[in-house]
């Protein structure tokens, strides 16, 4: 049975050492150390969880010692100078977009191609595939930058007085839309013809308000009195 790699059994995707600061911010264990023939007295701080160990990978990338630099310099410095080159290619090729050149910052960490980026890296340190979920990489994202996720507060809207005339050029515009309105004037007829249909009848002149109006009777002419 094949030996689980180191930085995959203490899940730490960046293989980074123990016995710091960001090791223990990020709840590291223990440190253990490690026979990689090397020579150089390396050492892997032991993490709880791969977010835990993800998070302290995104957080040592942060620091002053690799903030802002070129990739291509940058990960010389991560990887002690070992197989600098074989390690380039292996990101590059796994990451679209990314260069040499590319700037190691924060809009670049917290982007999709920062997880690219953090998935090939802990690919080739430990040799195969890592078994992290895509959940695991995305919530350590989140946790380094910003915590709890904070709802989006909308601003009030602001009310603006209006003035006079506003006001009367708006009322004049309401009533223009109801006298243009058939509906509105087909409702305003049948109401006056009710009025009017309804005062009739309280008069008892309900229907001598259909005939026709009677001619008014002449007066009688005056007859002129005679002179004797």
């Amino acid at each position: 049975m094949a030996k689980v790699p180191a930085s995959i059994r203490y899940k730490n995707p960046g293989a980074m050492w123990g016995r710091n600061a960001i090791a223990r911010k990020w709840g590291a264990t223990d440190t253990v150390s490690l026979n990689d023939g090397t020579g150089q007295g390396n050492n892997i701080a032991v993490f709880p969880t791969y977010v835990k160990g993800i998070c302290a990978q995104i957080d040592l990338w942060r620091s002053a010692r690799y903030r802002n630099k070129p990739f291509g310099s940058a990960i010389k410095i991560w990887s002690g100078g070992n197989y600098v080159e074989s390690y380039i290619t292996f990101v590059l090729r796994r990451v679209p977009g990314m260069k040499r050149d590319t700037i190691i910052n924060d809009d670049f960490l917290r982007s999709p191609s920062g997880i690219a980026f953090l998935k090939a890296q802990a690919w080739h340190e430990a040799g195969q595939p890592y078994p992290a979920p895509d959940a695991d990489w995305l919530e350590a994202q989140r946790i380094v930058f910003g915590g709890a996720v904070v709802k989006e507060v909308k601003p009030k809207p602001v009310v603006k007085s209006k003035s006079i005339a506003a006001e009367v050029v708006s009322l004049l515009s309401l009533v223009l839309a109801y006298v243009t309105d058939i509906r509105f004037l087909l409702v305003v007829v049948a109401v006056v013809s009710l009025f009017v249909i309804y005062d009739r009848y309280r008069k008892g002149d309900l229907v001598g308000w259909f005939r026709s109006p009677k001619p008014a009777p002449a007066k009688p002419k005056k007859k002129k009195a005679k002179r004797k």
